[in-house]
């Protein structure tokens, strides 16, 4: 099941934004252009994860923030979009520290259960120190996109 997502995962290997809100935005465009999400549903999708930010940062520690929204009318199914930014962005994170690593995951309607078995793995590789060695250091988006597949099979 994770295989799949990260399989379909859009991968963004250097976040250039220095905001959360430009973060998002950037993350949210590059997958438009990729065909990954519509580019129509770029902006009802911005303003769902600015609202769930609004309601407490997904800054989680460690470097890493988990922008997500579940009940997305815009997908069909839960979409993940990886990001990686070199220099760090403040995301009001739990620990006060800037982010590197994003997991952004939009959720379709009636995904609930879905959604959760999405952050707990997120989670499991936010606690994992070598997952955020190996993720600064990747050359480019496909050793990202390994990089995932390797720790999802551990």
């Amino acid at each position: 099941m994770i295989a799949n997502l990260i399989d379909h995962a859009h991968v963004v290997a250097s976040i250039s934004a220095t905001d959360k809100e430009g973060a998002i935005a950037e993350m949210l465009d590059s997958a438009a252009a990729a065909g990954v999400i519509k580019p129509a549903h770029r902006k009802p999708l911005r303003e769902a994860l600015l609202a769930r930010e609004r309601d407490g940062s997904t800054g989680i520690g460690n470097g890493v923030a988990v922008p997500h929204i579940k009940d997305a009318k815009q997908v069909k199914e839960t979409t993940l979009i990886f990001g990686r930014s070199e220099t760090g962005i403040p995301f009001d994170a739990v620990d006060g520290r800037d982010v590197q690593i994003l997991f952004m995951v939009i959720g379709p309607q009636d995904s609930a259960e879905r959604h959760l078995e999405v952050l707990r793995w997120v989670s499991g590789l936010a606690r994992n120190a070598d997952f955020r060695r190996f993720t600064q250091s990747a050359a480019d988006a496909d050793a990202l996109r390994d990089l995932l597949h390797e720790m999802s099979a551990s």
